[in-house]
């Protein structure tokens, strides 16, 4: 699909038409009086809007973002119980991204009890900003027709990454593993996203260093499939993050954050297996 671009220098902002989309999503849950949420963003160019400004318990939002350069949002929240807070994030888009997710999630949060200071039952918001980005091209991934039932070994399909970039590259739940998901083939596009069991209790593993390679495999232990035409999806950050997870960025009296922004990239690997195909370990090839 074309899409007209548009270019407009001010005050060394460059605004692009067909940029990326953008999904807010805000909910409210577990705090009894009524709640009123405000999610305001200032453009590139100088201009703000609103995004949200309502009592909703919960929304979903998609919207259209048409400039690069860093956007500021700022979300508010306010109630009986907690008063008002606020917080701002940023997030720069460079013209590799796709899509943003953002996510505003307030709830009764129960005591901490592994935080001596934790305060007793408090409200508290999350504010989560994921930026999805096409990957670099100096990184690579190949299938590996492989198997299981020997040696122990769990269930393919098995790949290798190559990354000839000067980044670290790390993993969505552990920065040495690469895990991702599975979608099929069906009437003409690539459907659903098969994952499985996630376990963070793995023996450490360096990330993926430059000039180096690293298998890659879906989740933990691999996933049966059955004869078809597939697709890799694997998700790779430069930082070491865990994907969605948030830190807390400030705690007053009546009112916790948690709060992060990351960026993480799609690198996909299309496939074929084939009915009583002989497959090898991918450790051996």
């Amino acid at each position: 699909m074309k899409v007209a671009i548009f270019i407009l220098i001010l005050s060394n902002v460059i605004s692009v038409k067909g940029q990326c989309d953008m999904l807010v999503d805000y909910s409210v849950e577990n705090i009894p009086s009524t709640s009123h949420g405000t999610l305001r963003m200032l453009l590139p160019d100088g201009k703000s809007t609103i995004l949200l400004d309502d009592t909703a318990k919960q929304m979903r939002k998609e919207y259209h973002l048409e400039q690069l350069g860093e956007y500021r949002l700022t979300v508010i929240f306010s109630n009986a119980i907690s008063g008002r807070d606020s917080l701002e994030r940023t997030f720069t888009l460079t013209g590799e991204e796709y899509k943003v997710e953002t996510i505003a999630h307030f709830e009764r949060e129960k005591k901490n009890w592994s935080d001596w200071k934790s305060k007793d039952s408090i409200n508290s918001g999350r504010f989560t900003i994921t930026k999805y980005s096409h990957p670099s091209p100096l990184v690579k991934m190949k299938f590996l027709r492989s198997s299981t039932g020997e040696n122990n070994e769990f269930p393919g399909p098995h790949f290798i990454v190559k990354n000839e970039s000067r980044d670290t590259l790390y993993g969505e739940w552990l920065p040495g593993y690469l895990w991702g998901t599975i979608s099929r083939w069906v009437d003409g596009e690539y459907v659903g996203n098969q994952s499985g069991q996630i376990c963070t209790t793995w023996v450490d593993e360096p990330p993926l260093y430059p000039d180096s390679v690293k298998p890659a495999w879906v989740a933990s232990f691999g996933a049966k499939i059955p004869p078809g035409k597939y697709r890799f999806n694997l998700n790779y950050s430069t930082e070491n993050n865990i994907k969605g997870a948030a830190t807390k960025i400030y705690e007053s009296n009546t009112f916790r954050w948690w709060s992060s922004v990351q960026n993480w990239h799609l690198l996909t690997c299309e496939f074929e297996t084939k009915p009583k195909e002989s497959f090898k370990s991918a450790s051996k090839q």
